[in-house]
């Protein structure tokens, strides 16, 4: 197996740690959690012809509703992991109502608090700062149960650039999240629109560069109710006959240490909300997906998030790729005094060859503990929030790729809108990628006046589109189109 590495880099100015998430003093959970937190949860289960020999009105162990955290139900349903607000109602069912057992972050970091009477690390270290020892297990949960793409369109545009250059490509999924009616409490993530941001690739490498244009993506879509709900790559070899080669799997990774690395660090950038921690933040809803081949040699996507334990690990630098062993990772080592920094132990248990468990220290530390799992999927019949252009269009060239047929610049724009009449205007508007060339056009920028398109977008308001485009930004950006045609 040929060693592929792909590297990542964040193109937010936060910092690498995660530590520069404020949390409010007034935590306000998404709109979501708060929808679930509403919901009774219990599963409904009809009269059993068989087994139920009591009245109509009455209920028996065979019939009455069960937790939607009830194991048998998940298995029988295929169901591997349990939703999180799942998980939240088993902490808080029994007669302490969760009481004694509340949500709490790991952390890897010393802590000096006022109860310490020594000189703060690496001067001095006692039991009551320092972080315990982390033993890492499967989780049994997962913050976002779903991922669906509204049309199938939105990714073949995106492997697009693949297919053109052969090298590797990354974006950042827009989105909302909603209530997944196949899962008990679940939430799944919506994949509206993709966004690519400036970047360097290859055929084997990848790297996220800083983009100038981030606040003004996250403006524009936070104002069409949007969000980033997670980031897609590509990792794709071709083979013979229009396939692609599969080489992920079981019996290699399905994620490298260094995609979960950059996956954990994404996540701590945008952290869920929760009331039930001290700290505001448990875990992220922020997903991850690879576009990859199949065991087929077929193109498909894989959705995955890393655990609560990983996103620790990472945000306090202590979790790195190693160097040649794509399923590994590794766990530092403090490297003596002074400056450096503590690292508690961190272990994993495995079976060995009498079927035994045993303790192992994670240097190195194989990659699946760290992994969820997520089904991708598209809807039979597509939707779309932006506009599916009509058949025999060219789509508008989507933004920071280097290819001749793929540019994005005034003329391209209006050859662009030239396929279209004046009545079309919403339907060749409502696209993400014309909507953020429009913010930052060096000729006419419209990005102070485009609030009330957002908001049109937002809504699929047509009428108050076209009202918008009769107004004088518009009418005089087009003048300038139609003079240098």
């Amino acid at each position: 197996l040929e060693f592929r590495r792909v590297l990542f880099r964040s193109n937010t100015s936060s910092s690498s740690n995660g530590d520069s998430f404020k949390v409010p003093s007034v935590v306000v959970e998404d709109e979501i959690d708060i929808e679930l937190a509403k919901q009774n949860g219990q599963i409904q289960r009809g009269r059993d012809k068989v087994n139920c020999q009591h009245q109509g009105n009455s209920s028996c162990v065979h019939c009455i509703s069960i937790d939607p955290f009830d194991p048998e139900y998940l298995k029988e349903k295929g169901i591997k992991f349990m939703s999180f607000h799942s998980y939240l109602r088993s902490k808080q069912g029994g007669l302490s109502k969760g009481k004694f057992t509340p949500l709490r972050n790991t952390s890897c970091k010393v802590v000096h608090g006022a109860r310490c009477e020594h000189e703060p690390y690496p001067q001095g270290i006692c039991s009551k700062c320092q972080p315990s020892a982390i033993t890492l297990t499967r989780q049994t949960w997962r913050h976002t149960d779903s991922i669906m793409f509204e049309n199938h369109g939105l990714v073949d545009r995106f492997i697009q650039f693949w297919r053109e250059s052969g090298a590797q490509r990354a974006g950042w999924l827009y989105g909302r999240y909603e209530v997944h009616p196949e899962v008990p409490l679940g939430i799944r993530a919506v994949v509206c629109a993709i966004y690519e941001p400036p970047q360097e690739g290859s055929k084997d490498t990848l790297r996220i560069l800083e983009d100038p244009r981030d606040s003004t993506v996250e403006e524009a879509a936070s104002k069409m109710g949007l969000r980033k709900v997670g980031w897609i790559f590509t990792d794709l070899v071709p083979s013979t006959n229009g396939t692609v080669k599969h080489f992920r799997g079981a019996d290699t990774h399905f994620l490298s240490a260094q995609e979960i690395v950059s996956a954990g660090h994404y996540q701590n950038l945008l952290p869920n909300k929760c009331k039930q921690t001290d700290e505001g933040v448990f875990g992220s809803k922020f997903v991850t997906v690879c576009v990859t081949g199949d065991k087929d040699n077929q193109i498909t996507m894989q959705g995955y998030q890393v655990s609560n334990q990983c996103m620790a690990l990472v945000k306090d630098q202590i979790l790195v790729p190693t160097k040649d062993a794509p399923e590994l990772a590794f766990i530092v080592e403090s490297k003596g005094e002074g400056e450096a920094k503590y690292i508690p132990d961190v272990f994993y248990s495995e079976l060995d060859e009498y079927k035994n468990q045993i303790k192992k220290v994670g240097r190195p530390l194989p990659v699946e503990y760290l992994l969820v799992e997520l089904p991708v999927s598209a809807p039979e019949i597509p939707i779309s929030t932006f506009s599916v252009l009509p058949e025999g269009r060219k789509p508008f060239p989507v933004e920071n790729m280097l290819l001749e047929s793929g540019i994005q610049d005034f003329n391209a724009f209006a050859r662009y809108i030239s396929q279209f009449k004046d009545e079309d205007f919403f339907t060749y508007i409502s696209d993400l990628h014309v909507l953020i060339f429009l913010t930052t056009l060096d000729i006419m920028p419209l990005g102070p006046f485009l609030g009330p398109l957002y908001e049109a977008i937002g809504t699929k308001n047509q009428d108050l589109a076209l009202e918008w485009s009769q107004q004088e930004p518009w009418q005089n950006l087009k003048a300038i189109i139609q003079a240098s045609i």
